[in-house]
């Protein structure tokens, strides 16, 4: 066991400049009150943030750089008054370790990590670490679904297929929402029909708006633009149903900026205005979103592995990341054995 003065070398995925991942090394000391130190199990790659922190795009980030936010471990120890238990697998969130001789930009690609043990998410059993590694960006999506209060029954247009909103169809599926999902990539269509959607439209359609409306019978209720681009919002927006006068004031079309958004958004007013839409802008996700995540995967309902992911060791990350920047792979989970 280690003592409070004692360190161990872990390993770690480092960025030393824009478009370059290699392995660095760094000390980890052992934890603290409340504290617990846990040895990774498995690591994802969040497709659009971290590939932005990849490119050097990511505001507030100082290279040379521990990236990630995606981290499974099992904890090797726990200090005083750490409510976990050596062996349980964790979702590991409430970094405390110090990341010298490099800066975080969030720093969960390391082999192992010193957490807050409140902060981090038991795992329910059953749930394999293939599935348990999405439990962020699963939270992610069905924050956005909740903060939506996507119903049973509504129509629900989901633009942009890739890891969020792939997950945003099937949340919004498990609601019994009827999904439409729209992508200019056909695998990620065809992705997205075995994961619930009732209809897939290519985005690049010039009818794709028609269509949409024919379909709904006036327009969808909810419209989630999870592209991460500010230039598609206007366009996602028209899939919505216009408010017609006197009706329910409380059913207005949503339209949900799933996506994070680096760009300044320039929205037309008066486009929004005169169809009296509504604009959410879901911010992360809350524990209990992570939570629920892992509950449906324990029962079998959220199915993360229709995504296919491609599943690499940490030691391959210089090859790993440029595949996702250049879009020959979906999804990049890293081993750490």
């Amino acid at each position: 066991m280690l003592h409070q003065e004692q360190f161990m070398k872990a390993q770690c995925i480092v960025f030393p400049r824009p478009l370059e991942a290699t392995v660095g090394q760094i000390e980890i000391g052992s934890p603290g009150v409340g504290q617990i130190l846990t040895r990774t199990l498995m690591t994802g790659v969040s497709t659009g943030t971290e590939t932005r922190v990849f490119r050097g795009e990511q505001n507030d980030s100082t290279f040379p750089l521990i990236p990630g936010y995606e981290n499974l471990g099992e904890v090797i120890e726990a200090g005083p008054d750490a409510a976990l238990a050596v062996g349980q697998r964790v979702y590991v969130r409430g970094l405390c370790y110090d990341p010298a001789p490099y800066t975080m930009c969030w720093g969960s690609q390391v082999s192992h990590a010193l957490a807050t043990a409140s902060a981090c998410i038991p795992v329910p059993d059953g749930v394999a670490d293939e599935r348990a590694i999405y439990a962020k960006v699963a939270g992610i999506s069905l924050h956005g679904v909740k903060r939506a209060k996507v119903a049973e029954g509504e129509w629900v247009v989901v633009v942009g297929l890739g890891i969020i909103g792939h997950l945003v169809v099937q949340h919004a599926a498990i609601r019994g929402a009827k999904v439409i999902a729209i992508d200019i990539d056909e695998q990620r269509r065809t992705l997205a029909k075995d994961a619930g959607a009732v209809e897939v439209l290519d985005a690049r359609a010039p009818d794709a708006v028609d269509r949409v409306h024919a379909i709904t019978g006036g327009g969808a209720a909810v419209a989630f633009d999870a592209t991460g681009r500010a230039d598609t919002l206007e366009r996602t927006a028209l899939y919505l149903k216009p408010r017609a006068w006197d009706d329910d004031p409380n059913r207005c079309g949503r339209l949900v900026l799933q996506g994070s958004v680096e760009q300044p958004v320039c929205l037309d007013y008066m486009a929004l205005f005169r169809r009296e839409i509504d604009l959410i802008t879901p911010r992360d996700c809350d524990t209990a979103d992570m939570v629920d995540s892992l509950a449906l995967m324990a029962d079998g309902r959220l199915r993360p592995e229709l995504i296919r992911s491609q599943v690499y060791s940490y030691r391959d990350a210089a090859t790993a990341y440029p595949r996702l920047v250049d879009r020959t792979a979906m999804r990049v989970l890293y081993r750490w054995d």
